[in-house]
């Protein structure tokens, strides 16, 4: 940027108090001025500036202390700021067009006046215009990520930027960068080839709670390149979109346009769980898995693995008065007369059908003799309000589990009875349900397998609500009650996290519960997954939940 010259402009002394003016001088950015303080008097420096100017300026002194005053050109103070050591950077921005004045005073009058009180330095770092300011993109400082590195180097050289394309197209996004001494974290760029009508990059997944900015793409002057480069944990997996030409904006009428500008990442060949043949881009998302992803050894089905049945049927409920569709599996060498199989209670049934693939988990889990035969019920929901009203803690809701449906259950398949072989699990509010259930109805739930419960929640708060208002109302519940014949899994992901300050979040009040059950004996086995609220983490931690609750070691051990 061409440095901005900073005249000398012979104006009108202002009063302040005792203090008495000097005569000013001349500035040019990056060119310290040196002076003297001296009690009673201020040294003042005029800057011809328009309305929206950014200012950066640093002083340093020697001697006693000073404060820094900044006058509009009507003459009233816009800012002050007292310089606490030898240096203080400061900024400010031009409130109207014309002359502003910064001056320099002693901090106190002790003094007489016109004696010395120390030296000082003054320099004009930056004076960037609202104009520039305002298409720096996010201004944030860029990782080091040795393609886009090599790009500027090339840059403006002909086909530098076909050549960056091509080799992007060959390894796909997001690229990863290792951390120099950092094991724990990775770096991952996000790319868009952008057009002349590109306005903005908004990368939606990551993180539900972190404000919006944060996922703004940078644009690369003179190319076509949008990049977002973000530190993350290493080994994470989530499911990503890009939205083009964003509302920027979380709420209000025009969030719903998100809807329309989001897409997968056509620079990512890996498609996440909603992909189906034949869809468009708008209809699906990217999975991004770095390096380093745990394992889900059991979510694709295996050559030679018998397959177990999955019936459906409607099921009416007098204490909620309405009826739901149930999906229950039973495993491939399941006979009624047989043995009696485990039972796990599984919420959100559509999701733990085309997101989860319970089934095929269960076939895997039960062939290869990691847990024992087990039969799954996956109760779906009737509506969206009936999922919040009943998996939100619901006495009603967690009767009808104890006193309709798990009865149903032993009438028509051959369970075990004993609590310690049933596990009831669910993910968001239905682990919170899951949770709940189990302790109102001990006798029948053994184990709770809770993914990303909505600990959150309490009966007067909303997520992402008011502070006010405390969380975590179920934590409180096994505080005040005696310790249960209850075994926990429950894991959370490290983008869960509360941004907002309201407690409304997932990471937090799941720790806390982790706490709260442990300091009362309860046996807790707790994981933490470098993701957010994401059902291609849950595939897989599914199964780690089964095999710590229910499986075969684990049985042994008992």
């Amino acid at each position: 940027m061409t440095a901005l010259l900073i005249k000398l402009i012979p104006f009108a002394i202002f009063l302040f108090g005792c203090f008495a003016a000097t005569t000013t001088s001349a500035l040019e950015v990056g060119e310290p001025v040196e002076g003297t303080l001296e009690f009673g008097r201020a040294q003042s420096y005029a800057l011809a500036l328009h309305a929206g100017d950014y200012i950066e300026a640093t002083l340093e002194e020697r001697g006693s202390g000073s404060q820094i005053w900044v006058l509009a050109p009507n003459g009233s103070r816009s800012r002050k700021f007292n310089v606490d050591g030898a240096k203080r950077e400061f900024a400010f921005v031009a409130d109207a067009d014309g002359v502003h004045t910064i001056q320099l005073k002693t901090a106190d009058n002790s003094g007489h006046a016109g004696e010395k009180a120390g030296t000082f330095s003054l320099r004009v770092d930056h004076v960037l215009p609202l104009s520039e300011r305002m298409r720096l993109g996010t201004g944030r400082s860029p990782y080091a990520v040795p393609e886009i590195e090599a790009l500027q180097r090339e840059l403006p050289s002909p086909g530098a930027v076909e050549r960056f394309w091509r080799q992007v197209a060959q390894v796909g996004t997001p690229l990863v960068t290792p951390i120099a001494n950092d094991d724990a974290h990775q770096l991952a760029t996000f790319l868009w080839r952008g057009d002349a009508t590109t306005q903005n990059v908004v990368v939606l997944g990551p993180s539900q709670s972190r404000p919006i900015a944060d996922y703004l793409m940078d644009h690369i002057p003179d190319t076509d390149v949008w990049r977002l480069t973000l530190k993350l944990p290493a080994g994470a997996r989530f499911a990503y979109t890009l939205s083009i030409n964003d509302p920027l904006v979380l709420e209000g009428p025009r969030a719903a346009e998100r809807a329309a500008t989001q897409q997968a990442d056509p620079l990512n060949p890996k498609k996440s769980w909603n992909y189906a043949p034949g869809a468009g881009v708008h209809e699906y998302s990217s999975m991004a898995e770095l390096p380093g992803a745990a394992p889900q050894p059991w979510i694709s089905k295996r050559p030679g693995v018998p397959e177990g049945k999955v019936e459906h049927t409607l099921f009416k409920s007098d204490l909620l008065g309405n009826e739901r569709k149930i999906t229950i599996y039973t495993p491939a060498a399941y006979q009624k007369g047989g043995a009696p199989a485990d039972l796990l209670v599984l919420f959100d049934e559509n999701a733990y059908i085309d997101r989860v693939p319970t089934p095929t988990i269960l076939d895997n889990l039960i062939a290869a003799g990691s847990i024992r035969p087990t039969i799954a019920v996956l109760i779906a929901n009737p509506s969206q309000e009936t999922r919040v009203k009943e998996l939100s803690p619901n006495p009603t809701f967690a009767d009808f589990l104890a006193n309709e449906l798990v009865p149903w259950v032993r009438a028509h398949y051959r369970v075990a009875a004993e609590p310690g072989r049933t596990v009831v699990a669910g993910s968001s509010l239905g682990g919170i349900a899951a949770t709940y259930a189990a302790l109102r109805h001990p006798e029948i739930f053994g184990n709770v397998l809770c993914q990303s419960g909505s600990f959150w929640w309490a009966p007067d708060h909303r997520f992402g609500g008011d502070p006010i208002t405390e969380t975590n109302w179920l934590a409180r519940q096994f505080i005040e009650n005696s310790k249960l014949p209850i075994r926990f899994y429950m894991d959370a992901g490290l983008f869960e996290v509360d941004f907002s300050g309201s407690g409304g979040a997932i990471l937090e009040p799941s720790r806390q519960m982790r706490d709260v059950l442990l300091a009362k004996g309860y046996e807790v086995h707790y994981k933490e997954f470098a993701s957010g609220h994401d059902y291609l983490n849950w595939r897989g931690t599914l199964a780690d939940g089964l095999i710590l609750l229910t499986g075969v070691t684990q049985s042994a051990k008992r």
